[in-house]
């Protein structure tokens, strides 16, 4: 009985796997490891400076791990340049702690020491174990991320997961560069690049019970129309409104937080920790969100556009906060909650508010920068982006305001039913 109890368990938390790696006898069965683990999607052939930075993400990573005082694991996806030192394919690498500051058999004095040199980079990487290596491959294709992270959940069999994307980013865009949106996988501006209603489809296929939360290392992700698409398969979810610093999240400080329970509890450190590293360093914008509140959200934002829908079209966007920042991007996002105020006449209503209160958990950004150009008016800053649907048809605006008409936002927030007014 023992022993159909334990395949059923590790059955159900490996509900993707292939059938031969659960249907095994009981001594052969994967073991369950207690508490989360962290896997990183990450995408970095498009060019050399993204491929050396991501790299070097992993080092603090592993950096990270080494202050765990539990037994955890890592899990990173790699498409690189082919020109990597380390893994020319695509490979799954597994990085494990024993709580201990040991990373895979290696001491912490051992790593401490590869840590300490500036050429260790390429041997620090290599003591990950590749768990799987595949040929060439798409990796911004929803089915191969699909497969590929149900190969990293099935490689280390946890009571629950988070997951890491690192790439270029435009959030919710199609782009005018191809269909960019998150990740790249081939030239600067291939038309290889991940939508996000696919990548969340690809999630929800491979882990139902969702990810405890999705952490968004990529530019311009955080905006409602990346969160609400989201909502199904994460509980949490981290990421900027504006762009990110080529250096990324400061893994180094915020590993040991992404491990520790409940995840809800963490959230405002390790977006803190983000915000002071780059306080009069570069720039900064983040926020941590409750994807379960943005159905709520959505329905809010709806009734405060259909009460003012007279006010639509009066609406300079000239005067709110955007994001978008290159002329490429510029009119993507703009602060939610200062156009909701503009709209309604100076001020949010109390039921709007209440509400984004529950979504945006915690938003913070830099107030001291060292570029103007990324400079943050705080006093209209609320963390979370929004799209404003316009009538124009030049350039971009048709290709965006087409696109944003197909994503799952677009009707409960309202916009759908005011079209004959800001579509004119």
């Amino acid at each position: 009985m023992k022993k159909i109890l334990l395949l059923l368990l590790v059955t159900l938390t490996l509900f993707s796997c292939e059938k031969e790696t659960i249907i095994v006898e009981s001594e052969d069965v994967p073991q369950l490891h207690a508490g989360r683990t962290v896997l990183a999607f990450f995408w970095s052939d498009t060019n050399a400076w993204l491929n050396d930075s991501l790299r070097t993400n992993i080092k603090y990573m592993m950096h990270g791990l080494q202050a765990m005082t539990d037994s955890a694991a890592l899990v990173v996806y790699w498409d690189g340049a082919e020109t990597d030192p380390n893994w020319s394919s695509p490979v799954i690498v597994k990085y494990e702690t024993n709580g201990r500051g040991g990373i895979n058999g290696y001491s912490k004095e051992a790593i401490d020491e590869m840590m300490v040199s500036k050429s260790s980079l390429n041997d620090l990487l290599k003591i990950g174990t590749v768990e799987k290596t595949y040929s060439s491959q798409n990796s911004t294709d929803k089915d191969v991320i699909q497969k590929v992270i149900n190969d990293m959940i099935c490689c280390y069999a946890s009571d629950s997961y988070g997951i890491i994307f690192g790439s270029h980013g435009s959030g919710w865009l199609p782009g005018i560069f191809g269909t960019r949106s998150i990740g790249q996988d081939g030239g600067q501006y291939s038309i290889n690049t991940a939508m996000i209603p696919e990548l969340a489809r690809a999630l929800q296929n491979v882990n139902p019970q969702k990810f405890d939360f999705i952490l968004l290392d990529a530019c311009m992700m955080g905006c409602a129309e990346v969160y609400y698409e989201l909502k199904d398969v994460t509980k949490f979810c981290i990421a900027s409104v504006l762009d990110v610093p080529g250096a990324g999240f400061p893994y180094k400080n915020i590993m040991s937080y992404l491990y520790k329970n409940p995840i809800k509890d963490n959230l405002q450190l390790i977006c803190k920790k983000y915000i002071d590293t780059y306080n009069n360093e570069a720039w900064g914008t983040v926020a941590a969100v409750d994807c379960s509140q943005m159905e709520g959200l959505a329905y809010a934002t709806r009734n405060v556009i259909l009460a003012n829908q007279s006010n639509l079209k009066k609406v300079n966007t000239s005067n709110l906060q955007g994001y978008g920042r290159g002329s490429n991007f510029k009119g993507y996002a703009y602060d939610m909650v200062q156009y909701i105020e503009t709209l309604s006449g100076g001020e949010a209503p109390a039921e709007f508010m209440e509400q984004f209160d529950k979504t945006v958990l915690y938003a913070d950004y830099t107030p001291s920068v060292s570029d103007n150009y990324y400079k943050i008016d705080g006093d209209n800053y609320c963390g979370m982006g929004m799209y404003i649907p316009n009538s124009s048809t030049a350039g971009k605006y048709s290709l965006w305001n087409n696109y944003f008409k197909s994503i799952a936002w677009y009707k409960p927030s309202g916009w759908s039913e005011t079209e004959t007014i800001w579509g004119k």
